[in-house]
């Protein structure tokens, strides 16, 4: 009994590795397109898709970081890195947008991994959705001498302000 519960925990190992690299070992492979994308990036992680951030998110930004936004009299870039098949991408974008309505000193750029893949070796962005910031001069935000990232979108507002308002 012992030895058939180690060759099925053997076997099983066996087949979620041939699937995680595209190896064509028993019934499990990444086939066509996800077979392409797994090369194309690399360990770039979609948190959402291994369940490390949360499904449901409001795009609808609350009265305290609409009162927050106000009082920011500055020029911020903010980047979103995001991919194609990343499911929790559009909330963060469409949560950035909604800062730069409600105050035109803060701008954004999204960064796709299928056309601007060298940014993210840049800035080392490996999980997406990632947002980092820039100031005036194009000067990424620091925190304890690493750029200041903001990765997934759980309190994804609450994150964002509080890093706005630490650039100057």
């Amino acid at each position: 009994m012992k030895i058939v519960s180690i060759i099925a925990f053997i076997m099983a190992f066996v087949l979620l590795i041939s699937g995680i690299y595209g190896l064509n070992i028993g019934p499990v492979s990444i086939e066509g397109r996800q077979y392409q994308q797994a090369n194309q990036i690399g360990s770039y992680i979609c948190l959402s898709c291994i369940g490390l951030t949360g499904s449901t998110v409001s795009h609808t930004l609350t009265d305290d970081t609409i009162n927050r936004l106000k009082k920011i009299d500055y020029p911020v870039k903010v980047w979103v890195f995001t991919s194609n098949d990343c499911p929790t991408c559009p909330d963060a974008k469409a949560i950035i947008l909604n800062f730069t309505v409600e105050n035109p000193n803060i701008s954004y750029e999204e960064i796709k991994l299928e056309t601007q893949g060298q940014f993210f070796d840049t800035y080392a962005v490996s999980e997406l959705p990632t947002v980092i910031f820039f100031n005036k001069d194009g000067v990424v935000l620091r925190k304890n001498n690493f750029v200041h990232k903001i990765i997934g979108i759980d309190r994804l507002q609450e994150k964002i302000i509080e890093a706005i308002e630490m650039v100057s």
